[in-house]
């Protein structure tokens, strides 16, 4: 057992927690507590989860993290969390991929009928075109213009392009507002309606308490640090970036706006582990 895992481990025991009472404490599951207390980090999910599994501990024996972390940052690995926005940008590319794919493969199985198709709505066209021909060279009768029907015409055409202007207005509007919706994956977000070539701002602040914050823009992480209650910090994101990633340390205190827009981060006093890592792809 190394020093920091001795002063956890000591600071638990003073406080009359057993590893069971600290896991429902803390969320965190027994196996990762009883690493942090034998010095096995590399038994953790990942480094940046090491940094969050100890303040998170330190909180709960009324420890100070902050003094901690800085007392034993040598013996603690730094936060990586690029290697997860890799992988997971890499899974969602080969996804994209066998779609795309498999959408190709049918649409070869049924080009025959889509030329036979094509094919029979030509002929259908000539054999229209030749009748309307020859029914206005038989025509004799000269029929005169009613005027009343042509007014009557002009004005029903006139609201017709009114009432096709006010519907191309209220498709603008729908079109300009930002939408940040959860995917079907649980911390995966679909961003839309950004513009098409201007930046816009990320901003993440702490609500309640202290969190501990990653920010990585496509597989670049931008920064890492600290965020004090009240406190917010802002990101200014190139248009061309396609992916955001937030990794928190403590969701329950984490608030996120994209463009102006404030992300619904669910119920965040839920029973799972209060460290998330949160997904942004820009459409």
């Amino acid at each position: 057992m190394d020093e920091i895992g001795q002063k956890l481990r000591n600071a638990r025991i003073k406080k009359g927690y057993t590893i069971d009472d600290l896991q429902q404490v803390t969320k965190i599951q027994k196996r990762y507590l009883i690493a942090i207390e034998e010095g096995q980090f590399d038994h953790l999910p990942g480094d940046f989860y090491v940094r969050a599994f100890i303040k998170q501990y330190c909180e709960a024996v009324d420890l100070d993290s902050n003094e901690l972390l800085d007392e034993y940052k040598a013996e603690i690995p730094d936060s990586q969390p690029h290697d997860v926005a890799e992988e997971s940008g890499n899974t969602q590319k080969r996804a994209v991929e066998s779609k795309s794919d498999g959408f190709f493969a049918k649409m070869r199985n049924y080009i025959p009928q889509i030329i036979v198709g094509i094919v029979v709505i030509v002929i259908i066209g000539v054999i229209v075109f030749g009748m309307v021909n020859k029914s206005k060279n038989s025509s004799q009768v000269t029929i005169p213009k009613d005027t009343s029907s042509q007014t009557t015409t002009k004005k029903s055409t006139s609201k017709e392009k009114k009432d096709t202007t006010k519907k191309k207005q209220a498709a603008k509007k729908d079109t300009d507002t930002v939408i940040v919706k959860e995917s079907s994956t649980e911390g995966t977000y679909d961003v839309k309606n950004l513009p098409a070539d201007k930046p816009f701002d990320v901003v993440v602040s702490a609500d309640g308490g202290q969190a501990w914050v990653s920010f990585t823009e496509d597989s670049t992480m931008s920064w890492q640090q600290a965020i004090a209650s009240g406190d917010k910090k802002t990101t200014s994101v190139p248009a061309t970036t396609k992916k955001v990633v937030v990794h928190t340390g403590d969701i329950s205190k984490t608030k996120i706006s994209v463009a102006g827009k404030d992300v619904d981060l669910g119920n965040t006093n839920s029973s799972s582990s209060i460290v998330r890592t949160l997904t942004f792809n820009i459409e």
